[in-house]
């Protein structure tokens, strides 16, 4: 018989620990979650035990279900077998951790499990702690006969009166359970309360953020007979005369004679708070399937509907995985990479739904979560396609998201020069005779694998006006024999192509004040923009920051010492225009090195510049750098400006 690799008791508590810590706070809440959905219940129930709070003034979370229940043996291997639980395990199912590894680290007094099953309707009860020497074990009672005489020790017992820890067991059963399975988290001892969470000086859980937790991490609640499962969790405060809404709760007296009303608190996920007025849509964003479905919550109503029992109370893009949410997003860059503009990104919801990677289907390409089911990867670890998701969402931009955008943008204060395209077209001639960069572009010979990135060759990045929700495919044809795509390069890019010279496009620029969370940078570009200049479109935009002190400075020294007795507001448009126009030049430089060959391997394998080394060079961080102590723009604005405004003051 062969030896089979096995796990070290000495060792499962470091890999319960690791699991721990990997999984985030409010795990625990989830895998107790999914371990009674999975079991077929229609209610759970995250209660508090009433008995040793009326009596030792002990608060100890419990979760309950009504679902199959597990029989005695298989709670043992539950409880006791870091990897199992009953249930298939699977890169795409359960992998049989969650429950153990994200509770017991902060109980290690003990986790009580109570399961009442078909043939067990008395219930089995375990208790499993954390011993001395720190290992994970059950606790153990003496097994008497009929006549009181001992006869062996066992784990499993009938739930039984406990006057030690200020309850009876087996009354800890609600009526509405027959079959099903009780959790009593004890905490780090026999008085922890534990009603509010991990209580670990990283976490600080507490009631409010659980119930927001399992809100926003469960897409939908999902249904059983076609009745949303009824999850709710209980929350406490203390009873006040007078409270009207005390009257319609359970209310528990403490020993020290305060009362506590439990106040039930119902889970309905994500979903739910998406308002009924939102306007929605669905859109295909690779060949594997993947869609992202939208919502967009028009003016006047709340972009989040119900109660404040969701998460910060505003939209969010996240990752549909088997019903849960991943990736969650609320922030400015995650929106831009789809199109959705910083006007509108309050009153966006983006739910991207990839295919779930599967054993069954090895070939193809899905989606999978860490063992700690804190994050997804795709197929053979890579990280999430997120570029590519958003590019192809824009290339498909709903028609009601980009009306919306324009009716935003129409009510800001930013306008756009109409001059500006004429001041673009004029940098990008001065540019394109001084550099072509080597791109790789699409060839029936090519030898060289890549991705498609959304332009052609030989063709600006400006485009006419196109139809919303259309295809959205940029410029015109290059060449004579149809388009050539620029492409991507990848090691397993889907197109052949070869290197050539070809001339790139140019995005626009905007002058705004950055909101407190971008606002130390001078420059940011968003390549999922867009601007509208003389019924042209601009795909990728530049955003300057008009509040911060090196261009308030800057428009000061012009309008004051400069040109003191010109007009001050001309004097500003003329410095935003040239640096405006250099940030265009610093982005079109950098966009043209995509796929640009820089040398050669020892083996004669061609190096090229990839799209992650120009996402770097136009990062916030470095296009802010590269608009610093720029002498030619400098000279640039006395050039134009003396012909503008005359002579310079002093001269």
């Amino acid at each position: 018989m062969p030896m089979y690799v096995h796990v070290p008791a000495e060792a499962t508590p470091h890999l319960i620990r690791q699991a721990y810590e990997a999984g985030g706070p409010y795990q625990w809440a989830r895998e107790a979650w999914k371990n009674s959905e999975e079991s077929g219940a229609s209610i759970i129930h995250f209660g508090i035990e009433e008995q040793a709070a009326e009596r030792q003034g002990v608060l100890r979370r419990t979760i309950m279900d009504n679902g199959d229940g597990m029989r005695p043996d298989d709670l043992k291997v539950f409880l006791t077998t870091f990897g199992g639980g009953g249930k298939p395990i699977g890169v795409d199912g359960n992998f049989g951790q969650g429950f153990k590894s994200s509770v017991l680290p902060w109980n290690p007094y003990g986790v009580v499990v109570i399961s009442y099953t078909a043939e067990a309707p008395e219930g089995a009860m375990l208790w499993i702690y954390r011993d001395g020497d720190g290992n994970y074990a059950l606790k153990e009672w003496s097994a008497e006969d009929e006549n009181g005489d001992f006869v062996s020790v066992t784990p499993v017992v009938q739930p039984f009166l406990d006057d030690d820890h200020g309850c009876d067991w087996s009354n800890i059963r609600p009526p509405w359970m027959r079959t099903g399975t009780i959790m009593v988290l004890l905490g780090s001892a026999p008085d922890s309360d534990t009603w509010m969470g991990d209580q670990d000086p990283s976490r600080k859980e507490t009631v409010d953020d659980l119930i927001r937790y399992l809100n926003s991490r469960l897409i939908d609640v999902p249904k059983r007979d076609g009745v949303p499962i009824e999850t709710t969790v209980v929350d406490l405060y203390a009873k006040k005369a007078g409270d009207r809404r005390s009257t319609r709760d359970k209310t528990v007296s403490l020993p020290d004679g305060k009362a506590m009303v439990w106040r039930p608190r119902r889970v309905h996920g994500l979903r739910h708070f998406i308002p009924d007025v939102a306007v929605r849509g669905s859109v295909a964003v690779d060949e594997h399937g993947t869609q992202v479905d939208w919502f967009y919550v028009p003016e006047p109503e709340a972009p989040v509907g119900g109660t404040s029992d969701y998460i910060a109370q505003r939209p969010v893009a996240v990752v549909d995985y088997q019903g849960e949410a991943y990736h969650a997003d609320r922030g400015k860059s995650r929106y831009r990479l789809f199109g959705v503009t910083d006007e509108i990104m309050g009153r966006t919801w983006l739910i991207v739904r990839p295919p779930v990677y599967s054993d069954s289907q090895p070939t193809r390409w899905g989606v999978i979560t860490q063992a700690s089911r804190h994050m997804l990867f795709g197929k053979g670890g890579s990280e999430l396609p997120w570029e590519e998701w958003g590019d192809r969402f824009f290339d498909n931009f709903p028609e009601e998201l980009s009306k919306a955008q324009e009716s935003a943008r129409a009510q800001g204060t930013t306008q756009t020069d109409p001059s500006m395209a004429k001041n673009l077209a004029r940098i990008l001639d001065r540019l394109n005779p001084r550099f072509k960069a080597s791109r790789l572009v699409s060839s029936a010979m090519g030898k060289v694998p890549g991705n498609p990135g959304g332009s052609f060759a030989g063709t600006p990045g400006a485009r006419g006006p196109r139809t919303a929700g259309s295809s959205g495919q940029p410029g015109g044809a290059g060449g004579t024999s149809g388009p050539r795509h620029v492409l991507v390069p990848a090691p397993a890019g889907s197109t052949q192509g070869s290197p050539a010279r070809v001339r790139g496009g140019y995005p626009a620029f905007e002058w705004k004040s950055f909101d407190p969370d971008e606002c130390k940078y001078l420059a940011q570009y968003v390549h999922n923009a867009t601007c509208v200049i003389n019924d042209i479109e601009h795909r990728g935009v530049v955003y300057l920051n008009s509040s911060h002190p090196v261009f308030v400075q800057e428009f000061s020294h012009w309008a004051n010492e400069i040109w003191p007795k010109a007009d001050g507001g001309k004097v500003q448009e003329l410095v935003q225009r040239v640096y405006g126009e250099e940030a265009v030049a610093h982005v079109v430089h950098a966009q043209r090195l995509n796929g640009t060959l820089v040398g050669k391997t020892e083996g004669g394998d061609p190096i090229l510049m990839g799209e992650e080394d120009v996402r770097q060079l136009l990062e916030p961080a470095a296009l802010s750098a590269a608009l610093l102590g720029l002498v030619n723009v400098e000279q640039r604005i006395l050039t134009q400006g003396g012909g503008q405004f005359g002579r310079r003051a002093g001269s």
